[in-house]
């Protein structure tokens, strides 16, 4: 694969979508990560706090405050695990619910949009290759392959 095509090509994509659902999140006053932990928690009610580091990829401190943020606006209620005191199981509201249908029916027209040309056949093979590299990425631990690359650019 030539990695300055797919580059490109990643770079390129990733700026359009974001800008787009920047766009989109403007009257929820929202941000990414604000509607990145609002999917999770509505597509998994009940995960835990540790289950959405790990999902994001982002620091525990981070996650905290996004979700103690999202939980004063009345979007998600955190609860504490009745079988760990100190496990914290994250809700979403009635309005994460809505949002979360509002922001699947803007990812699937935005799907439809780029999709549009591509065959039945194909955009199968393309979900299987993307399922295959979501698989490898959860095999992935993100903080010590970090570590890695920060230590290999060093050299």
């Amino acid at each position: 694969m030539d990695s300055k095509s797919f580059l490109h090509f990643e770079i390129g994509f990733y700026r359009l979508k974001r800008r787009l659902l920047q766009e989109f999140l403007k009257p929820y006053n929202l941000k990414n990560f604000d509607s990145l932990l609002i999917a999770i928690v509505a597509a998994k009610p009940g995960c835990s706090q540790g289950a959405i580091i790990n999902h994001v990829m982002a620091d525990e401190a981070s996650v905290a405050r996004g979700l103690r943020n999202l939980e004063n606006r009345g979007f998600i209620i955190r609860r504490e695990d009745p079988n760990n005191h100190r496990k914290k199981l994250v809700y979403p509201t009635q309005q994460a619910e809505q949002f979360y249908q509002a922001l699947n029916n803007f990812l699937d027209n935005w799907n439809q949009i780029i999709f549009s040309d591509l065959t039945p056949q194909e955009l199968q093979t393309l979900d299987q290759l993307i399922s295959r590299i979501e698989e490898n990425l959860k095999q992935v631990d993100y903080r010590q392959l970090l570590a890695d690359l920060t230590q290999s650019n060093k050299k």
